[in-house]
């Protein structure tokens, strides 16, 4: 097993999580574990794969780039309290995503196509990587309910960065 073959049975285990959780009526207790999961499983791709792949590709790995954006959309979807209607948000968003990530000429086999042999010590870092504290939810005014909603604010967050990153910030 690869670290993208872990990856992708987790995606497996999330999207069975949440499709518990939006089933009548609603199932907190199962979207909570998915809300978890998909937190660590996001911190495994942005610590630990996608590091090690830019490293090799000196420094540059543009396909992670949007991904980060979409991390940054569903985590702030996994902010405000959960109903059916916000796991179908976050349902629509996640299988999108996924597509980008899984498949022949998706972004995991292109990280494959890098890392050879490294895969496996990948592999152990990601199943030694720690549950992520999760936080209360909270439903103020800012907080995002939509897919669209919260991929805008993301891309709008991460082009400030690429500014300030790009002046020297």
């Amino acid at each position: 097993m690869r670290i993208t073959d872990y990856l992708t049975a987790d995606h497996a285990r999330l999207h069975a999580l949440l499709g518990q959780a939006a089933r009548a009526p609603f199932d907190p207790a199962a979207f909570e574990e998915f809300r978890a999961g998909l937190l660590r499983h996001i911190g495994i791709e942005e610590k630990v794969l996608f590091p090690e792949v830019r490293r090799r590709l000196g420094g540059q790995f543009p396909a992670a780039d949007r991904l980060k954006i979409e991390h940054a959309a569903l985590t702030s979807l996994l902010v405000p309290t959960p109903d059916a209607e916000l796991a179908a948000e976050i349902k629509a968003l996640l299988d999108a995503h996924d597509a980008k990530e899984e498949g022949a000429h998706a972004v995991y086999a292109r990280c494959e196509a890098v890392l050879d042999d490294t895969s496996l010590a990948l592999l152990e870092a990601a199943r030694k990587y720690p549950a992520v504290p999760t936080a209360r939810h909270f439903d103020g005014p800012t907080v995002h309910r939509t897919a669209r909603a919260a991929l805008d604010s993301a891309e709008r967050s991460f082009a400030r960065r690429q500014q300030l990153r790009n002046r020297g910030g």
